[in-house]
């Protein structure tokens, strides 16, 4: 994939189906290339992309066409790569001497996850694609934003950890707040 290709800022069908290919192919080419990407226009609409797909497949086989539950995982689908990006900045901001824009980590992320996302409504693959999409953003790391292995390594284990005691931290307060509510 040539690096005019990911800096065009078009996001068509065509355009999707390259990146996703470009992605399934040569991941450390294609995160290479994403170091010169400006902006996370291109990422978010592929994000998007894939998110919409992985809910209405999810929505029309799984959860009996609910509208509720594929706003849910729509939000789903874009909010934890947002979440995971923003800790992996944090970390990267504490650890790292050089200054890496947000928008190149959430464009990793982005990456990483829409790919996988493409296949992970499939019953059974969605817990085995967690570690590939690790992997996947490991791999962006290094090629994108030019960390080491084993800086890549520990931002990615210590972002899951983070994301882990968030939820778990957060889940007292929606109990309370479903109380007054509900």
């Amino acid at each position: 994939m040539d690096v005019a290709c990911v800096n065009n800022e078009r996001m068509g069908i065509k355009e999707y189906l390259e990146t996703l290919m470009a992605i399934i192919r040569s991941p450390a080419k294609f995160f290479t290339s994403l170091a010169e990407e400006t902006g996370s226009r291109k990422a978010l609409f592929f994000l998007m992309i894939s998110g919409i797909f992985y809910c209405s497949v999810s929505m029309t086989y799984f959860f009996e066409n609910s509208l509720s539950m594929g706003v849910i995982m729509m939000v789903n689908a874009v909010v934890m790569p947002a979440l995971g990006a923003a800790f992996s900045f944090i970390l990267l901001g504490m650890t790292t001497h050089t200054k890496i824009p947000f928008g190149r980590v959430f464009n990793v992320y982005a990456y990483a996850s829409g790919g996988i996302m493409v296949i992970s409504w499939i019953p059974g693959l969605a817990i085995v694609l967690e570690p590939v999409r690790a992997v996947l953003v490991g791999i962006g790391l290094v090629k994108a934003c030019g960390l080491g292995w084993v800086r890549a390594s520990l931002v990615v284990v210590l972002t899951a950890v983070m994301l882990l005691l968030f939820f778990w931290t957060l889940a007292p307060v929606v109990v309370q707040l479903k109380g007054l509510f509900f």
